[in-house]
């Protein structure tokens, strides 16, 4: 079980993020212990497999706004973060990602893949097609993930970055780690702390580790 630090202080996005006391229940975001830091690990679940080494934090600790991407980003996908292991559920990246455009725009989400179908190599800009070009509505519809990216053409360990972003992908472009991918309208991406280590150091400090019930 992890420590639920139910009480650090949200971000002043955080503050702003309009969410129900259901969704505040249900997108609880666990941090596990990366030598000195803490680094961003799951969406909370009961019956998780999470130990001492992990912390429970509310959403709006360590959400940092959104960001629009433009047509044409590139972006790629993190290495080794922890993908959707249930997209269709209740406790998913794309469900947290729904969430959030919801508590935005106060209308739903598109439901699609915001790729423009296609994956791009390095090497003379190469591109090759994936499931869900544009042809394919169908792909580009069905199996919607939560990725976790950053921006340029690199996938990524996200351990040198600060900032991850949530963004609507299918399963196919998901799993690409050897390339990169460029949206192909404006893409809603949720921002979130991948390093929680400053505000989570500086309550601790206050409020020992524990001092706090474990969920």
């Amino acid at each position: 079980m992890a420590y639920y630090l139910k009480n650090l202080p949200f971000t002043e996005e955080g503050k702003k993020l309009n969410l129900s006391n259901e969704d505040r229940d249900r997108f609880r975001l666990v941090y596990k212990k990366d030598g000195d830091n803490w680094s961003l690990h799951d969406i909370w679940g009961e019956g998780g497999d999470y130990g001492d080494d992990c912390i429970v934090v509310p959403l709006e600790s360590t959400y940092r706004g959104f960001k629009v991407f433009k047509p044409g980003q590139n972006f790629a996908n993190v290495i080794g973060s922890s993908g959707d292991q249930n997209p269709a559920g209740n406790y998913s990246w794309i469900a947290l990602w729904k969430c959030i455009y919801l508590a935005t725009y106060y209308t739903a989400p598109p439901e699609k893949c915001c790729t423009d179908g296609c994956t791009y190599t390095d090497e003379a800009l190469g591109m090759y097609v994936m499931g869900c070009d544009g042809g394919n509505i169908y792909q580009r519809t069905q199996d919607l993930h939560g990725g976790h990216v950053i921006l340029g053409q690199r996938p990524s360990e996200v351990s040198k970055y600060t900032t991850v972003y949530i963004v609507p992908i299918c399963a196919p472009h998901n799993g690409i780690n050897d390339g990169y991918m460029k949206t192909r309208e404006n893409t809603f991406a949720v921002q979130l702390s991948y390093r929680a280590d400053e505000p989570v150091h500086n309550y601790l400090a206050q409020h020992p580790l524990e001092t706090h019930k474990k969920i």
